[in-house]
């Protein structure tokens, strides 16, 4: 119980943005590593914030997802890369499941965790059918607690969540940027793609023109 007060009132704390100006603060921990799936060339980039508790988020993870990783991601066209934007208590929780086996299996984490959402989110204590859901996928109950125990983790989690809060203003998730514009909602495919294929011709013709030019 005394670690989920702590929790909360570090939340609330770092959704007013005041902690960074705190006097005397423990210097801030090393960041989350980047997780991105694609191209490091790909000609478009684009950053999705999601909460493990949000609805939006799971339909985009577990139904569009897939449609932009066979059509866009692995030819190489899109760069996407995730960050955690927590809305609530549970979600942290789940956030920090999510990141209990470090960087190689967190995306696997967060596909199983959207794509069970509405089966744990919806029983009466939601957490402890998250930890069950994690304990049949590799945890161990020592791995769970350890890691929901884990200020570090905590901190570096609020973190990202604060960055985000101050560059791009989000108040909501999903919340998705395609090469620097912000888009404050879920996008289907067909939106999606709408979006980016005039990105993407756009940078052939740039392409085009560069060769033109050095020929």
């Amino acid at each position: 119980m005394r670690n989920i007060i702590v929790s909360f009132i570090l939340f609330t704390f770092f959704l007013g943005g005041e902690a960074c100006e705190a006097k005397g603060k423990k210097p801030e921990p090393k960041p989350l590593p980047e997780i991105s799936l694609g191209s490091d060339k790909a000609p478009v980039t684009m950053i999705n914030y999601s909460s493990l508790t949000c609805h939006h988020c799971a339909n985009f993870h577990t139904v569009v997802l897939p449609q932009i990783d066979k059509n866009y991601i692995k030819l190489g066209k899109v760069r996407i890369i995730f960050r955690d934007y927590p809305g609530d208590q549970i979600s942290i929780q789940a956030h920090l499941l999510a990141w209990c086996k470090g960087e190689m299996k967190y995306l696997d984490f967060m596909k199983i965790f959207f794509a069970s959402q509405d089966k744990w989110l919806t029983e009466k204590d939601p957490v402890k059918a998250l930890k069950k859901v994690a304990l049949n996928n590799g945890l161990t109950e020592k791995q769970i607690e350890g890691c929901l125990k884990n200020q570090e983790l905590l901190d570096k989690i609020l973190q990202v969540r604060l960055d985000g809060q101050k560059k791009y203003k989000i108040t909501a998730t999903p919340t998705i940027i395609i090469n620097a514009k912000i888009y404050p909602r879920t996008l289907d495919f067909e939106e999606f793609k709408g979006i980016v294929d005039p990105l993407l011709e756009s940078s052939v013709k740039k392409v085009s023109l560069k060769k033109g030019k050095k020929s």
